[in-house]
């Protein structure tokens, strides 16, 4: 029975000492400070636009064709052959790329002498001038456009045409 009273007796000591506790007149409560959070901006994503460079084709690498074509006091540019390449010789008309080089070649019977002449005025006659058979003259068609050659000795033998493509 003992145990039960020495609990009762606390809580009474206890609410006694609870009420002497007083309030003194005229002294105003302090608030305690509090930390007032403060927003932080939050810094700004900036989008930099980026522009995709499409990448590079690469460049085909062609090889430079050398065409040989055969000339005659009777026929004139009579046939056309080709090394690296391919040949598209019809009714005297050579299609080339530019770059080709065209190599005129005399395939006289009777040693005449042949000068190719550019109506574009391309090279220098005299330096064209084939004076006996199986001699030659090349000239390389860097740019592009239509040309035409023919025979000095033979202007009316079908002259020679030319279409050099980029």
């Amino acid at each position: 029975m003992n145990f039960k009273i020495i609990p009762i007796l606390i809580m009474v000591l206890s609410l006694i000492f609870l009420g002497c506790v007083e309030e003194k007149p005229g002294v105003t409560p302090v608030p305690t400070p509090t930390a007032t959070p403060t927003a932080t901006p939050t810094p700004e994503l900036t989008v930099v636009p980026t522009t995709v460079q499409p990448t590079p084709t690469p460049a085909i690498v062609r090889t430079q064709a050398l065409y040989t074509s055969d000339v005659d006091e009777l026929y004139g540019f009579r046939k056309v052959t080709v090394r690296n390449g391919s040949s598209n010789y019809t009714n005297r008309t050579l299609t080339i790329n530019a770059g080709d080089t065209i190599k005129w070649i005399s395939v006289t019977d009777a040693n005449y002498p042949l000068t190719i002449v550019s109506k574009e005025g391309l090279w220098n006659n005299s330096s064209s001038r084939m004076k006996y058979s199986l001699s030659w003259f090349n000239y390389t068609f860097n740019e592009p456009g239509n040309y035409e050659v023919y025979i000095e000795e033979f202007p009316k033998i079908a002259h020679q045409k030319i279409i050099v493509n980029p």
